[in-house]
């Protein structure tokens, strides 16, 4: 273990200890009834048994505090501020395979954002509601925004710092979506329907670490179904976005364009299930086209334990036409332990590999370990 990993393990768990061990640490700050604190620490650390050539086995870890500071004036206005700071880069600055194995943004990723010179700010919009009826509401939301709040969300396979780590079972990488930059969000609401639209303009990174400007657009609609077994939410959204990237012919640009399919559904008070299916153009040059990914959730009510939890997911990515990969298949499982009201333990074992057009196959096991405390 490098002094590094020493340093950062020591660090978190001083930090854990004083959240676990003292008691009320763990809870929401509600200031009043219109204005709340929440924040998460979070560390991980993974491991990864590669089988690529020059690259060795290796440890990282890392340690994330988020924290959202919402106020709501009047029923209908609300504005909120997220913030986080990282330290550790964890396995993902060696990992060799084409998929990020902890979804987390980590210290890199929160300096000097999307090119903004902008550090450790996240989000700062302002939502205005209006409600047109007993069973329809209209709400715009502007300012520095997360596409991932809206478009391509799901109730078993959503949030890195709770369930899967790796970013397929997160959201679809294929779907492209942009976060903590300007932009607005138009929803509707009426009963179990819900209609979102989403622009906003962010920054890609071309080569040598300049940074291009484009727009996305997306649009999604959802339903909402109550039925005997429980709740399921199906949605089908599409995205696009201006001719600013690269094109597979050269010398021109292309723009991002796909759809997709995001469904999670109850099947009794113990087992969940999702399901995504997304489609991407690949006139652009990029690595993955098509991704389907699906698995199960089982609630701890099975064993007496309703707050622990089991995931278990696959997912295959196709290789774009002109990309050096073929396919990516990818298995994960998580056991998730709780251990107060405001802390938990998470197991992760993933397994990743890329096939490649030409090249040998790489693959690995990644074994990792997170652990949570809220406030």
């Amino acid at each position: 273990m490098t002094r590094n990993v020493k340093r950062l393990t020591l660090k978190l768990c001083a930090a854990l200890f004083l959240i676990f061990a003292i008691p009320g640490i763990g809870s929401t700050y509600d200031m009043n009834e219109k204005l709340s604190v929440e924040g998460t620490l979070t560390g991980v650390y993974q491991y990864g048994d590669f089988d690529v050539a020059e690259t060795d086995d290796s440890g990282r870890g890392a340690v994330v505090l988020d924290l959202g500071v919402n106020f709501h004036p009047t029923e209908n206005d609300e504005f909120q501020v997220t913030l986080s700071s990282a330290a550790g880069k964890g396995l993902n600055i060696v990992n060799p395979l084409s998929l990020t194995l902890y979804a987390d943004d980590l210290e890199d990723d929160l300096k000097n954002i999307n090119g903004r010179d902008r550090d450790y700010l996240l989000e700062a919009w302002y939502k205005r509601t209006f409600n047109v009826s007993e069973n329809a509401k209209v709400g715009i939301t502007g300012g520095i925004i997360d596409a991932t709040a809206y478009i391509d969300d799901n109730a078993f396979a959503n949030d890195e710092t709770a369930q899967f780590m790796n970013e397929v079972f997160v959201n679809h990488r294929n779907v492209n979506l942009p976060s903590y930059d300007i932009g607005g969000v138009i929803e509707v609401s009426v009963s179990g329907v819900s209609i979102r639209a989403l622009a906003m303009n962010t920054k890609t990174e071309i080569e040598d670490g300049d940074l291009r400007s484009y727009n996305y657009f997306a649009a999604q609609v959802g339903y909402r179904l109550e039925s005997s077994m429980g709740e399921g939410n199906y949605r089908l959204y599409g995205f696009t976005t201006n001719d600013r990237f690269e094109s597979t012919e050269g010398g021109k640009k292309e723009n991002l364009t796909g759809f997709g399919l995001s469904f999670d559904q109850k099947l009794s008070d113990i087992v969940g299930a999702f399901l995504r299916l997304s489609w991407q153009d690949d006139k652009a040059v990029i690595d993955h086209d098509d991704v389907y990914s699906g698995g199960i959730n089982l609630n701890g009510s099975l064993w007496g334990r309703d707050k622990d939890e089991i995931g278990l997911a696959y997912a295959y990515l196709h290789g774009a036409d002109k990309a050096m990969i073929d396919g990516t298949d990818v298995f994960e499982a998580y056991g998730k332990v709780q251990i107060s009201d405001f802390s938990d333990v998470t197991i992760d074992i993933q397994y990743v590999k890329d096939k490649m057009k030409e090249n040998d196959d790489r693959d690995g096991f990644i074994y990792g370990i997170r652990m949570n405390a809220y406030f």
